[in-house]
């Protein structure tokens, strides 16, 4: 299955600047890059990049005169645009541009830089949301500024709220009992946030579980908060280590497995969480057999939330875009968790395989 990765063109007349940018980027999204600008537009015709990277010195106008000219010109297919020179004039001429755009000067930091094309991506992917109709727009709109609002407040050293939290979720909720979930979950790829999208994915599978299983009400509230809520640890995770490209070496995995008593923390420094979101985030990498971490459960040990979110969160992330992964067809994803005999329950996975649908799911 092609990967859809984020699509960069970089535009540098300087090839030190431009070959840092390459070096930087390459890793993490699809880069072209141009020393002319006449050969980037001409790139535009056939091409869609999500971000374009224009050093403000190119001849014979400037970055931002190929941006503004690109903006303005029949071919006009980039979504969100960036230069690289911080002017009070270029920034007025970039407002007149109606795509989201940044200004940055050198020398540039690179965890700067991929914060503000991270940022692009996810102002031109939130943007795409205002035509959806509103039985997912509302729950995308809600839950991604939630979401923002819990990193402020991690940032800040403030409680989480599970209230404020369970308020974002309840369209989520109502968009599951009509049955909106496999258009939710396609959508959200589209944002560049994984720990975000990987939560609204969760949240919203183990709803449509628990709506499946018969769950009701307050109960069915406490699995889509708890989705969206059981990796907020990795929002104090180092980003080498979350956004690493690659395996974790033997000294980087007890670092990232540690997210798990980072939700507990954080989530425990609420003052009113509920039980149920609690063990979804507590528990969610438990296993029947006691392999699974960070205490080791096992058997009876794990009651029948705690199970649902295992099978959710792994079917979730193999079923989740990464820059350098594909995101695996529903079959495939099902086929591994059934290989998965002595760690996950597999009668539940069974309920879960039937919930979540045959063909039109398979398209997922």
């Amino acid at each position: 299955m092609e990967i859809t990765v984020p699509e960069l063109f970089i535009v540098a007349h300087d090839a030190r600047h431009g070959n840092e940018l390459v070096a930087a980027l390459s890793r993490y999204f699809k880069v072209t890059a141009f020393s002319d600008v006449r050969a980037a537009i001409d790139a535009l015709e056939h091409a869609d990049p999500d971000v374009i990277i224009a050093e403000n010195d190119i001849p014979p106008n400037g970055g931002i005169g190929m941006l503004l000219a690109q903006a303005s010109g029949e071919h006009h297919k980039a979504g969100v645009l960036l230069t690289l020179n911080r002017d009070e004039e270029i920034r007025a001429s970039l407002d007149d541009i109606s795509q989201p755009s940044r200004c940055l000067t050198w020398p540039i930091e690179t965890k700067l830089l991929m914060d503000t094309i991270a940022g692009l991506i996810n102002e031109k992917a939130e943007r795409a949301w205002d035509d959806l109709p509103d039985t997912q727009r509302i729950p995308l709109k809600l839950t991604v500024a939630e979401y923002q609002d819990i990193s402020d407040k991690i940032a800040a050293g403030e409680p989480i709220q599970y209230s404020s939290a369970a308020e974002s979720c309840t369209p989520l909720v109502e968009a599951i009992k009509v049955g909106a979930h496999l258009d939710l979950l396609k959508n959200v790829q589209g944002h560049h946030n994984y720990t975000y999208v990987h939560s609204m994915r969760v949240a919203t599978l183990l709803t449509m579980f628990g709506h499946g299983l018969g769950m009701r009400g307050d109960n069915l509230l406490i699995l889509s908060t708890g989705g969206l809520l059981h990796d907020v640890g990795k929002m104090v995770t180092p980003p080498k280590i979350l956004d690493k490209p690659g395996k974790l070496t033997e000294e980087e995995w007890p670092v990232m497995r540690d997210h798990v008593v980072e939700s507990e923390r954080l989530l425990d420094n609420g003052d009113d969480i509920t039980k149920g979101a609690m063990i979804i985030a507590e528990q969610h990498h438990e296993k029947i057999d006691g392999t699974g971490y960070p205490r080791g459960l096992k058997g009876k040990e794990l009651n029948q939330l705690a199970r649902m979110s295992a099978i959710v969160d792994i079917f979730g992330a193999l079923t989740d875009q990464r820059s350098y992964k594909p995101a695996f067809p529903p079959a495939k994803a099902f086929g591994i968790l059934e290989s998965m005999e002595t760690t996950i329950d597999q009668a539940l996975l069974t309920v879960f395989k039937d919930i979540f649908g045959g063909d039109e799911a398979s398209a997922l």
